[in-house]
């Protein structure tokens, strides 16, 4: 990898865009190739405290302005270019590019609009349950470059991937997961097809020799993989319900498709059934994943703050079957909610508490929408406590509150993992 990045930016004038842990990483790793001309880091912030000797920085509204100042751009995910990649003059790439290009033939690389974390811990928890020499990284909040120095002849790398981190990449792993593409992120992409096109990369650069793992529904949509293409279904696993198995702790039937999928690509490593299963009854899941926050006053409450898509909503809800009350809404980022208000019009809840600026168009919605006498009730809040206050009064013993709430964080939270961590403060209270 070393190398590579050595070739890159030989004689060059290199900027690493973003200095947050990535951005460190990257600065750390083109320091130790050397040979460049230049190295400087530009970031809103000014972090010019904060960067190694002989760094220069870029600070200030302006810092994305520079970019054709430089020969090679390390980009960090999150940052959001100015104008199309394709009218820079500079060369823009990033770690993931690097990695894959280094190691992508020993890479399991898993993406999906919900379900990429679940699934990526779950397939290192196997394999390393499974005895094989596994390493993991990426969007879980490992820098890739952090852990190649781990990495030997015969190590299975598990890379969890953004949208973010595949969109601008030319190299795709040996092994390719993608789960589903639901409609997010479209402050960002706009549309979704812009959306789906970065989570297609995950496979469109693969060769033949390569295999690709989803549903036929992705491929009806996408377009045909270059790779062998296996689809996936429930059926595949030998765990056809967690109910079945009292100590796993993973809830729902898309955690089931999710465990397929990791069955069908594990299989290929020689895992056995009987140490998937074993693995599975081990296996932690991902806080604010559906995860039970306790019980108060008889009521059962779910933290699921990552849901930011209609159908991760709709699933809590089917996943947990004393769901009751469901909390939604968030950041406005344009999201269809006809799917959920017609859903939550014909389900079992009993309420639907809507919050922030999302929220508020859901219940317009809602409200407008031609109903039973019976549908469940729909209530206007302002915020996170709001909802909770509101939850804890049209409660009963028995009741689940679920915390899914179809909409991003920002704006309120710095993220779904600080929604979910207030969410369960509230409750305690």
């Amino acid at each position: 990898m070393i190398n590579i990045i050595k070739d890159l930016i030989s004689g060059k004038r290199v900027c690493v865009l973003g200095y947050g842990r990535e951005g460190q990483s990257s600065v750390k790793r083109i320091m130790e190739a050397g040979g460049y001309k230049s190295l400087t880091v530009s970031d809103k912030r000014d972090v010019s405290d904060d960067v190694p000797a002989g760094v220069s920085c870029v600070s200030g509204d302006g810092y994305l302005d520079c970019l054709d100042d430089y020969d090679v751009i390390f980009k960090t995910p999150g940052i959001v270019l100015n104008k199309d990649i394709a009218d820079y003059k500079c060369e823009i790439t990033s770690q993931t590019e690097v990695f894959m290009q280094a190691f992508g033939n020993r890479i399991i690389g898993i993406t999906g609009t919900k379900g990429k974390s679940t699934t990526s811990s779950l397939m290192y928890h196997v394999l390393r349950t499974a005895g094989l020499d596994t390493v993991f990284a990426g969007n879980i909040g490992i820098p890739v470059f952090d852990i190649a120095d781990e990495i030997k002849e015969g190590t299975v790398v598990v890379i969890e991937l953004s949208c973010h981190q595949l969109e601008y990449i030319k190299t795709s792993p040996h092994t390719a997961v993608l789960l589903n593409v639901y409609e997010d992120h479209l402050d960002h992409y706009g549309t979704r097809e812009k959306y789906g096109l970065a989570k297609k990369n995950i496979y469109k650069f693969q060769k033949n020799t390569d295999v690709f793992y989803t549903l036929p529904e992705v491929i009806k949509e996408w377009g045909e993989a270059p790779s062998e293409t296996v689809y996936v279904a429930r059926e595949d696993s030998p765990v056809k319900s967690f109910e079945d198995y009292p100590a796993i702790k993973l809830k729902g039937a898309h955690n089931v498709l999710n465990a397929a999928f990791v069955y069908d690509v594990v299989k290929r490593y020689g895992v056995s059934a009987e140490t998937f299963i074993k693995a599975l009854e081990t296996f932690e899941p991902l806080p604010h994943r559906l995860e039970y926050a306790g019980n108060f006053h008889g009521v059962d409450f779910y933290d699921d703050s990552i849901s930011t898509t209609v159908k991760s909503a709709i699933s809590a809800v089917e996943s947990i079957k004393n769901s009751a009350i469901l909390l939604v809404g968030g950041m406005e980022r344009g999201i269809e909610y006809e799917e959920l208000v017609e859903y939550v019009a014909k389900s079992r809840l009993k309420y639907l508490v809507c919050m922030y600026e999302s929220g508020k168009r859901i219940y317009d919605m809602y409200e407008a929408l031609d109903k039973s006498e019976s549908a469940p009730k729909a209530v206007l809040v302002n915020d996170l406590e709001g909802a909770v206050e509101a939850s804890l009064a049209g409660a009963e013993q028995g009741d689940a509150v679920l915390l899914s709430p179809a909409a991003a964080s920002y704006g309120y939270f710095k993220n779904f993992e600080e929604r979910g961590d207030v969410f369960k403060k509230l409750i305690k209270k």
